[in-house]
């Protein structure tokens, strides 16, 4: 069967991505392809990397899906190209929904959305990968019919896989990868890159949910002096004073500033602020529940799976 580019999605500094239907059969599911030109070494890696990792996390809730992967004859690239063929997901990034919204969530919808990331963030970082660039335009919208949104994390180019710093020595500590506004104190100037690097960009991109705005604002030149990093670091991240009292407990364990004390996704998927029947509470209860939970708190297991029902069928069509 043959799949057809017919229209471009979006760009970027690995190449193009492209919508791809089936010509053969119009009723079978769009596929994004992902492509990159053979002779961009640096784009191939990246794309060929993230190809690695969307193989290891099939399975993992809320994690865009891998189906295979070709070469071909890209007329966007003007040459050829490998191309990473994902699941279609149509209902454009978490920022685009954002701004369709007029920049603001409600918070029940936040906290929903919240559980869909961390329970990506489980499956990755249970299998030792480190995203490093978590913020709205890598977090896919899925529409369902029942007029909600089902959130796929997206865009592993930059993730950090194990035994990356064996590999690297200290080249990878020093290494810049990510978005500044969504990184953490340590890895933007100490290059230290683990789980707790998704965390804090995960408070970032909650924050942009309910605001519309960054966490972090930009002081002074960044990255061109130590003072102006520095001043960076350490102010104060924007959390919202009308967020609920259990959100604002949230994201303070997402903003720790010692990442040793930030909490893992595991942890924070048992919260309090994201369990169903908080979210009707009164400030003044959530605030009791807060201080008798926090000192009984257990850390617990959960792990989900699901199966992709686009990749078998790919695997049917290029197998």
């Amino acid at each position: 069967m043959q799949w057809v580019k017919v229209r471009v999605l979006g760009k970027g500094s690995y190449g193009v991505v492209t919508l791809a239907v089936n010509s053969e059969d119009p009723s079978l599911p769009s596929i994004a392809v992902k492509s990159s030109r053979l002779e961009d070494s640096h784009s191939l890696k990246s794309l060929e990397k993230e190809k690695r990792i969307l193989d290891h996390l099939y399975g993992s809730p809320h994690i865009l899906a891998f189906l295979t992967d070709t070469v071909s004859f890209d007329d966007q690239l003007g040459g050829w190209a490998y191309d990473l063929c994902l699941e279609y997901v149509p209902g454009g990034s978490l920022s685009d929904l954002i701004k369709k919204r007029g920049g603001r969530l409600p918070e029940r919808e936040v906290q929903d959305y919240i559980r869909m990331i961390l329970k990506g963030l489980c499956g990755v970082h249970e299998k030792g990968y480190v995203h490093c660039d978590l913020k709205p335009d890598n977090i896919l919208v899925l529409p369902l019919q029942d007029g909600t949104n089902y959130l796929k994390i997206a865009d592993f180019g930059l993730a950090k896989e194990p035994g990356e710093e064996k590999q690297y020595g200290d080249y990878f500590r020093f290494r810049f990868r990510g978005t500044p506004l969504y990184m953490s104190p340590e890895s933007f100037l100490f290059g230290e890159i683990e789980w707790g690097l998704d965390i804090w960009s995960l408070g970032c991109v909650v924050v942009e949910m309910l605001t519309g705005k960054h966490a972090m604002r930009w002081v002074g030149d960044v990255r061109r002096n130590l003072e102006s990093e520095c001043a960076f670091v350490m102010q104060q991240p924007n959390i919202p004073e009308y967020m609920s009292d259990l959100g604002k407990d949230f994201l303070t364990r997402c903003f720790a500033r010692n990442p040793r004390e930030r909490w893992t996704a595991e942890m924070l998927l048992n919260h309090p602020y994201l369990l169903p029947e908080m979210a009707v509470m009164s400030a003044t209860n959530s605030m009791q529940v807060r201080q008798g939970w926090c000192s009984l708190f257990e850390d617990g297991h959960q792990q989900q799976k699901q199966q992709s029902l686009v990749r078998r069928l790919c695997f049917n069509i290029f197998g």
